[in-house]
């Protein structure tokens, strides 16, 4: 490309020289041609320049230099908030009311035995609420009952 655009601004200068040159001559024994005169000289100029500029702007390189890749997502974590959870509001101790005539003695051995009870039911020990339920139950049946 270089070469093809060097070569058309030599071949331009030299036709425009050309043609500054070409036409009437006028010869006079006193006067002696010295070259192509001012029109020549602006013909050239006008043909030259802007094909220097061409030429000149040919032998720039141009390079392609793309853009950067966008930023890549940084991962921040973030601080683990705790997770309050609220117990089940406890309920009150219950009364417990004999109702065949229980001794105190009869009743202490019958919860002992109903809470061990409840201990084996499936999520008693998870929550307190399946436990108090539990209990209660076992209570009833042994002739009690919880207010």
């Amino acid at each position: 490309m270089k070469t093809l655009v060097r070569a058309s601004v030599v071949l331009a200068l030299l036709a425009a020289q050309g043609l500054a040159n070409a036409g009437p001559r006028y010869y006079h024994h006193h006067h002696h041609h010295r070259g192509p005169g001012l029109g020549g000289l602006v013909l050239g100029l006008a043909v030259a320049v802007p094909l220097i500029a061409l030429a000149n702007q040919a032998e720039r390189e141009v390079v392609y230099v793309p853009p950067p890749p966008p930023p890549q997502p940084v991962y921040v974590p973030q601080p683990v908030q705790p997770v309050y959870v609220q117990p089940a509001p406890s309920r009150a101790v219950p009364i417990i009311y004999p109702r065949n005539g229980q001794s105190g003695a009869q009743l202490e051995a019958d919860s002992r035995e109903c809470n061990r009870w409840a201990t084996t039911q499936q999520a008693a020990m998870s929550d307190a609420g399946v436990f108090q339920r539990a209990v209660e139950a076992c209570m009833d049946g042994r002739g009690y009952t919880m207010r």
